[in-house]
């Protein structure tokens, strides 16, 4: 099969993912993990050498400027490979990657081993794709949306008397949630009636938590100027104040837009409201050790296999779907239309990663796998005994490829099994969404009086303060002597200590946006609720970042072909007469483009156009002139073979089309694919 690729895909492969046997020894479940015999002292150099016979072949389907080649090993064999891959690939740049793949460890009364390796050869012009993810140490995932900033002023300075000429009404379309304009100042202190319409729309006033006259943050000039922009939108009705929220992006934001950073990614027309986001979330480049829970191969591999197929331990060792995605990713991340081939397929975690990868960013990826429908030792021996043989059908289905590749990529893609269940649990995908969710706000009630608190009290409070793991909000380091609340930029915590001073501590939280949990030690439950409203205007509600997950269930929007290899008689190939059995091929060749074409009739054609598929082919060459009328009148044709033992026909035909890839049948085809043709060099 590996030789088949090198007929279909010469030089065309942007990714070799595979994960062969390591050679441990080890006698696995469906999975011929021991190559050779452990007592053999020759097993290290027959290892070597059925590597060796497959990654030359890789080499030559590999793209040789921009291809990479991942091979993922164990320690048994890590420094052989390694060796191999640079005497097959001295062109590449080799780089090995440790991913802790076992957090628990494995040990044999030594050190607990915990991870395995990626060997990573780039062609000259590989490189990788740089993300947001180091994949290893903490990562906190940034907001992708700016926070729109309320334009009632709070705190200091609120009230109408602070500003009298930014106490003006705004004009408001309720059934199109949309700001319409806003009027000149109301003359101080004239007193404006709430419940009027006026120029026919509703009307939008600064009106505080506690009802009384407050003000914009903004001029009505300044105002207009954004709604105009799409900078303005009209928020949630208010019943106890009776009136509608307006938020607006602010200066910082504004500008931020101006010089690329923020991003206008959509406009409601109806609204007049633009949609932001920040241009790029901090680049990082990816390192050479990968620590993430999701590389677990157990709860990620063996688990999901086991969970897809219905059934436990449904395969031994099966690589973490999310490691095996993010190798693949951070070569093939920018390139939606890649191409990429494992010949070790074992359970599929290749395909299954792709499929996922395309999902994520609406890629088009394709995959081949490669596997053999080889029988587990114990299984085999069961079989024996009960008569049958390898190409019984009751042999058959018990084969790795029948039993555990094939149904894992028809399930996952399907989302659901053959007996109709669906399949639960969720996928983890790199995708984020932003979503508004209410700051949490915690009354400190308990305390006689707060005003009297020593600097030891107030280290002992904050010394309390936990989040919902228990770990400590604010260290008590920020405690001082003078210390009427603290802000800090580090923590996701605050607390106001003395409610007196609570117009400084909302000067202090005008611009972080970062702080979710505020305390406030104050025993009025009233005067709770007013501070309260009063952040709550000052900020709103947070952007948090979420990882979107995919249900399984959903599967995938992904095409699959099954294909069983057998062998062809050479004469009959040449000679025209298996058509039928070699159209899956030129189809493959041709891109995989549209569902697999079939011959239904048993007379040969003489000549097959197929513009859903993107290939044309001439069986009978006699038949040209018509045939390359036919060619002239599609748009859609990238491909065509032509049948011909003639070296000088087929040139003559190709110099009368206007198609670039033209391939020469059957002779081409049995020149490389004949097994042990070619010589491996």
């Amino acid at each position: 099969m590996i030789q088949l690729l090198e007929y279909l895909y010469p030089k065309k492969v942007d990714c070799i993912y595979i994960d062969p046997p390591y050679n441990t020894g080890a006698k696995d479940w469906k999975y011929n993990n021991d190559y050779v015999d452990s007592s053999d002292n020759w097993r290290h150099s027959k290892w070597l050498s059925m590597m060796q016979r497959r990654l030359k072949i890789a080499k030559r389907i590999l793209n040789p400027d921009t291809g990479v080649l991942i091979v993922t090993i164990d320690e048994h064999e890590v420094h052989h490979l390694r060796t191999l891959l640079e005497e097959l690939f001295p062109e590449a740049y080799i780089q090995m990657v440790t991913i802790v793949i076992n957090p628990k460890g494995v040990t044999q009364g030594r050190f607990s081993r915990v991870e395995e390796y990626a060997i990573f050869c780039f062609m000259p012009y590989a490189y990788v794709i740089a993300g947001s993810d180091p994949l290893l140490g903490e990562i906190k995932k940034p907001s992708i949306k700016p926070r729109w900033k309320g334009l009632l002023r709070s705190g200091a300075d609120s009230r109408r008397e602070d500003s009298k000429n930014q106490f003006y009404p705004v004009l408001i379309d309720v059934e199109k949630n949309k700001l319409i304009k806003a009027l000149e100042p109301l003359p101080y202190p004239e007193k404006p009636d709430l419940d009027a319409k006026i120029e026919g729309y509703d009307v939008v006033w600064p009106i505080r938590s506690d009802l009384s006259e407050g003000r914009w943050m903004l001029s009505n000039s300044t105002l207009n100027n954004l709604i105009e922009k799409g900078y303005a939108k009209l928020g949630k009705y208010d019943p106890k104040r009776k009136t509608w929220g307006i938020s607006y992006l602010s200066q910082k934001y504004q500008q931020q837009i101006e010089n690329g950073e923020i991003i206008i990614t959509g406009r409601d027309e109806v609204r007049n409201v633009v949609e932001v986001e920040f241009a790029n979330l901090q680049s990082k480049q990816i390192m050479t050790v990968w620590h993430r829970s999701m590389h677990d191969a157990g709860a990620y591999g063996s688990d999901l296999v086991s969970n897809i197929l219905g059934q436990s331990r449904a395969f031994s060792f099966p690589k973490s779907l999310y490691s095996t995605k993010d190798a693949i990713a951070a070569i093939v991340g920018n390139n939606k239309n890649a191409l990429i081939v494992d010949f070790f397929a074992g359970s599929g975690t290749t395909l299954h990663a792709v499929n996922l990868l395309n999902i994520e960013d609406n890629g088009n990826r394709r995959c081949i796998l490669v596997t053999n429908n080889e029988v587990s030792e114990a299984e085999s021996k069961i079989l024996r005994e009960q008569g049958y043989q390898p190409g019984d059908p009751e042999w058959e289905k018990h084969g790795i490829c029948r039993s555990v590749t094939w149904p894992r990529t028809k399930y996952s893609i399907l989302g659901k099994r053959d007996d109709g269940t669906i399949l639960s649990g969720e996928y983890f995908t790199n995708q984020i969404v932003s979503k508004e969710v209410e700051r949490s706000f915690y009354q400190l009630g308990f305390i006689d009086n707060p005003t009297e608190l020593t600097t030891a009290a107030k280290k002992q409070l904050v010394s309390l303060l936990r989040d919902k793991d228990g770990k400590q909000q604010l260290p008590q380091s920020l405690v001082k002597a003078d210390s009427k609340f603290i802000v800090s930029d580090k923590h996701s915590a605050t607390i106001l200590f003395d409610v007196n001073a609570v117009n400084e501590w909302l000067e202090a939280l005008e611009d972080q946006d970062h702080i979710t949990d505020f305390y406030i030690v104050v025993k009025s439950a009233a005067t709770f609720k007013e501070i309260k409203a009063q952040v709550s205007n000052l900020l709103g509600p947070m952007n948090v970042t979420l990882q979107v997950k995919r249900p399984m269930s959903d599967g995938f929007p992904a095409n699959v072909e099954y294909f069983k290899l057998g062998f062809l008689d050479k004469n009959s190939v040449s000679l025209g007469q298996q058509f039928r059995e070699i159209l899956p091929l030129l189809w493959l060749k041709s891109g995989a483009i549209g569902r697999r074409p079939e011959i239904n009739s048993d007379e040969e054609p003489d000549m097959l156009i197929l513009p859903q598929n993107g290939f044309a082919v001439l069986v009978d060459e006699t038949k040209y002139a018509e045939f390359a009328k036919k060619i002239s009148e599609e748009n859609n044709i990238k491909v065509v073979y032509f049948v011909t033992n003639s070296e000088e026909a087929f040139r003559e035909m190709t110099d009368g089309i206007k198609i670039k890839n033209t391939y020469q049948l059957y002779r081409d085809y049995i020149d490389n694919f004949v097994l042990g043709s070619r010589r491996d060099s």
